[in-house]
């Protein structure tokens, strides 16, 4: 009888040693890929002139894989497919690196039943999730049939900053073999949007810029307004996690890129950037210096516009400092139009400052279908004065707003342009 105890105690410990080895070693591997998420290497440790230098994230690149494949294969419904996978050398701009980075091409055949953006949303949750970056997503084709395609890949050190570099290009498509449904994924089918968008259309017509306000956050809005390929332009707030990548981001896709700057609202307690506001009460001095501060931070924006600031906007000293300097360095400036009373706009006239007005805001409420229906008040605003800037922001609501209906929109017939085509 107690040998029998023994032996099964010894048994039961031997089954817990082997739990326990398993969870080790998944610890380890979220650990690597933690610490390559991580890595110290700083690939914009050279500068133009320098001898070339070639950066391994071979590691980092292989782990990101390895943990793509982990939630593709949640999909037991779903077709994968490797069309390439190979070892390249990249670029990296601005730089006499180069990076040494595995990248491979998938096709990942989804049921006719699941919108293949919703397929790419529930990408994009799982792989911000798992510490990897989704970097684009676009329609496109594979082989003859509509497809949707992701670029997915990791985020190193580049000097004071960071750059990303894709590791997978993921292009979902439609297989009609594929009977299982997808029941967490909601979104809006493609069928449908079609269906809706090919429908009759009002006409309008007329130039329509869109600012897109509060930049710096998060990427994830930001990515997903510059992939429906209209000419929005981005007030991007300073000291933000995020602020320098959305302007590199915005940069390299040829768009416009501007300083929200903050400034003081009538209502000081709802003043949301704190000692980065300019308020009325500062000497010149101290508004130059915070202005000049929030412009080193994010060289490269052409323009500015103001966060908040009904009463900074309203106050004529203030806003003559601000536009002096703005005058200095050749930027235009947007009245944003957050009090009646603003005088940003006629000063900047007066000083010679290229300049325009808000003429509409559209997201004051976050539902998708309210935003699309300011979006055609602004189009008929256009329609009956030639043009109209209207301001947005970079929430998610807003971005699927224009993501789902920008096909729509597109066939309004009036003419989507940067806002710097409507300065004056």
């Amino acid at each position: 009888m107690n040998k029998r105890t023994k032996k099964k105690s010894s048994g039961s410990n031997r089954g817990v040693w082997i739990l326990l080895a398993v969870i080790a070693v998944i610890a380890i591997g979220c650990g690597l890929f933690y610490a390559n998420s991580k890595s110290e290497k700083n690939i914009l440790d050279t500068k133009p002139g320098d001898e070339p230098k070639t950066v391994s994230l071979l590691d980092e690149s292989i782990e990101a894989q390895r943990l793509l494949d982990n939630i593709l294969l949640q999909k037991n419904n779903w077709q994968l497919i490797e069309n390439d996978h190979s070892k390249k050398e990249v670029e990296v701009p601005d730089s006499a690196a180069k990076v040494e980075i595995n990248q491979r091409e998938l096709a990942v055949g989804v049921p006719t039943t699941t919108s293949l953006t919703g397929a790419a949303e529930w990408l994009q949750e799982k792989v911000e999730a798992a510490g990897l970056v989704y970097i684009s997503g676009k329609g496109a084709k594979y082989k003859k049939w509509d497809a949707y395609k992701v670029e997915v890949g990791i985020k190193v050190k580049a000097g004071q900053g960071s750059k990303s570099f894709v590791t997978d290009t993921i292009t979902l498509f439609h297989n009609a073999n594929l009977k299982k449904q997808d029941k967490d994924i909601k979104d809006l089918p493609e069928a449908k949007v079609e269906e809706e968008q090919q429908g009759d259309v009002r006409q309008y017509r007329g130039k329509v810029a869109i600012v897109i306000d509060d930049c710096g956050a998060d990427m994830s809005s930001v990515r997903t307004l510059l992939d429906t390929g209209l000419p929005f332009s981005y007030a991007i707030l300073p000291n933000k996690p995020y602020s320098s990548d959305v302007l590199e981001l915005v940069r390299s896709r040829g768009r416009v890129p501007m300083l929200h700057l903050p400034m003081e609202p009538l209502d000081a307690s709802a003043m949301s950037e704190g000692t980065n506001t300019i308020r009325v009460t500062q000497t010149a001095g101290q508004k130059l210096a915070l202005l000049r501060k929030h412009l080193n931070g994010l060289q490269g924006v052409v323009g500015v516009n103001n966060h908040q600031g009904s009463r900074a906007t309203s106050d004529k000293a203030t806003m003559t400092t601000v536009l002096g300097e703005l005058r200095s360095q050749n930027l235009f400036f947007l009245d944003s139009r957050t009090a009646a009373s603003s005088v940003g706009n006629s000063i900047a006239r007066e000083m010679g400052v290229p300049t325009a007005r808000n003429d509409i805001f559209l997201d004051n409420s976050s539902d998708v279908e309210a935003i699309r229906a300011q979006v055609y008040k602004a189009l008929a605003l256009a329609d009956k004065n030639g043009s109209v800037i209207a301001i947005c922001h970079a929430r998610p609501n807003t971005a699927k707003c224009w993501a789902r209906y920008a096909g729509e929109f597109k066939k309004t017939g009036v003419t989507f342009v940067p806002l710097t085509e409507l300065l004056y």
